[in-house]
């Protein structure tokens, strides 16, 4: 971007981007077409850039001298102000300059020398009760050093669609103060709470909570995740801890009857308790447990989790249950509503995967990753699941490209060729390009099954970005509203 002033597309580098049938239309310049449009169209085109490029707008012409402080969106960055106190009077000037202008959208990348937390939580506060809609705050501030501190006034606005923070406090609020009845997305990274069940009021005060998500940090403290929530349709928990001796993730109860998607991923608690959760959800499972009464704790999870529709679990939690099952002598329940599952094995645990199978008795599509396969005289794959004979309709199959054993491959994929009586396809990656041939000679159980190789990816190519293309791409959405 220069200075948010539209480039002219280079017809040599663009060739396509915009005609110009006629050398009166080559005349007229951006900026000339684009003060043409209404301010309204303007003020909302200039509130999908950062405020320092909107600011930039008012060299343009006269009439554009002013346009930027009627956005009703604030996109600011600290590390763009030469100083401090730069930032902080532009700030106070913009709020200053109509004070009956809604703030709707509000986005701070927030990295100072010296926090002042009071003068912080104060600007914030004049933020929230200007009909704000977005608030994301991305705080860079040693938070062992200084708090970063939300407004309790957060917790009951009225207005907030919206809401994402990173690395900030919430201080503990009077319980009838918290109400976001109109709060669609929360997304919450490296927070911190004074108080333990915080987290669980926010949530639970949230009527129409679609999506949520929260990233755990190493000194983060969030008190348990308890989610609580008939309208919430998506939600994302994954840990950036790097010291599990020091503290592990929180414990984690789920009671979201409406939940569609929800992915746990790189967490390591004691307890992760699910009560309810939709027959028709898609889950993405990276978990395990580190607790005294372990083999409880684990049967009560997979018993949750086998009433949904699609699953991909990893290695490590697979693993876990492998040796649940090995321990006890206990058998996986059930999992007769699971249509597509994605599972990886590591070395430890892949023998179990027939078993695993066996449990999916309506299994339509398989994708299977190993990290690695044994000999072929150690391979036993007896069993054959009764989905092989009904359901499955799709397999794909991924081997490491540096596993060599040849035959290895031959005997899993001979495993589904022969076995698979309804399969429509299998999917072998790069790994098997040694032995496909021999594949696909295989007699097969299936008459009308495909054997093949996924083609390579391209890259999609970056052509850059400037004012002009954000505008263009931008109005006809607006003008469809």
């Amino acid at each position: 971007m220069n200075g948010g002033r539209g480039k002219r597309p280079n017809s040599a580098e663009e060739e396509g981007t915009m005609a110009e049938p006629s050398v009166k239309k080559s005349k007229l310049t951006d900026s000339d077409w684009i003060s043409g449009l209404a301010d309204d169209l303007l003020l909302q085109i200039l509130s999908k850039v950062p405020t320092r490029e909107s600011v930039f707008t008012s060299r343009m012409s006269k009439r554009w001298r002013n346009l930027w402080r009627h956005v009703p969106a604030l996109d600011l960055d600290s590390s763009k102000f030469p100083h401090e106190s730069d930032l902080e009077d532009f700030f106070d000037s913009f709020l200053q300059f109509d004070g009956n202008l809604k703030i709707e959208g509000f986005k701070w990348i927030y990295n100072v020398e010296e926090h002042c937390d009071p003068e912080f939580v104060s600007r914030i506060d004049h933020v929230v009760k200007r009909g704000l809609k977005d608030l994301t705050i991305l705080s860079k501030v040693n938070i062992e050093d200084d708090s970063v501190r939300m407004p309790v006034s957060l917790y009951s606005c009225a207005t907030l669609v919206n809401l994402t923070l990173y690395s900030v406090v919430f201080d503990a609020p009077r319980a009838q103060l918290v109400s976001l009845p109109c709060l669609k997305t929360m997304h919450l990274e490296a927070v911190k709470f004074d108080g333990e069940t915080i987290l669980g009021t926010l949530i639970s005060s949230c009527s129409f909570l679609d999506e949520l998500t929260i990233i755990t940090h190493d000194h983060d403290e969030l008190g348990d995740v308890s989610v609580r929530s008939p309208s919430l349709r998506r939600f994302k928990l994954e840990s950036m801890r790097e010291d599990y001796d020091e503290c592990e993730d929180p414990n984690v109860e789920v009671d979201t009857p409406g939940l569609e998607y929800m992915s746990i991923t790189d967490y390591q608690s004691e307890s992760f308790i699910i009560h309810n959760i939709s027959p028709c959800a898609k889950v993405n499972i990276d978990v395990v447990f580190d607790a005294e009464d372990e083999d409880s704790v684990i049967h009560d999870f997979i018993t949750a989790i086998s009433t949904v529709r699609e699953l991909t679990i990893s290695a490590r939690t697979l693993e876990m249950i492998h040796d649940y099952v090995e321990s006890e002598t206990e058998l996986v329940p059930q999992f007769s509503n699971l249509f597509c599952l994605h599972a990886s094995f590591s070395e430890s645990s892949w023998e179990m995967f027939p078993t695993f199978l066996g449990c999916c008795p309506n299994l339509h599509s398989l994708f299977l990753e190993f990290d690695c396969l044994p000999e072929k005289e150690e391979i036993k794959l007896s069993l054959v699941p009764h989905c092989f004979e009904s359901s499955l309709e799709y397999v794909q199959l991924k081997v490491p490209i540096t596993v060599s054993e040849t035959s290895s491959k031959m005997e899993l994929a001979i495993y589904f060729v022969r076995n698979c009586s309804v399969l429509k396809k299998l999917m072998l990656n790069e790994s098997f390009g040694n032995v496909i041939n021999k594949v696909r000679k295989i007699p097969k159980r299936s008459e009308g099954c495909k054997i093949a190789m996924p083609k390579p990816l391209h890259e999609n190519v970056s052509h850059g970005s400037s004012l002009l293309p954000l505008i263009c791409g931008f109005i006809p959405k607006i003008l469809d509203q």
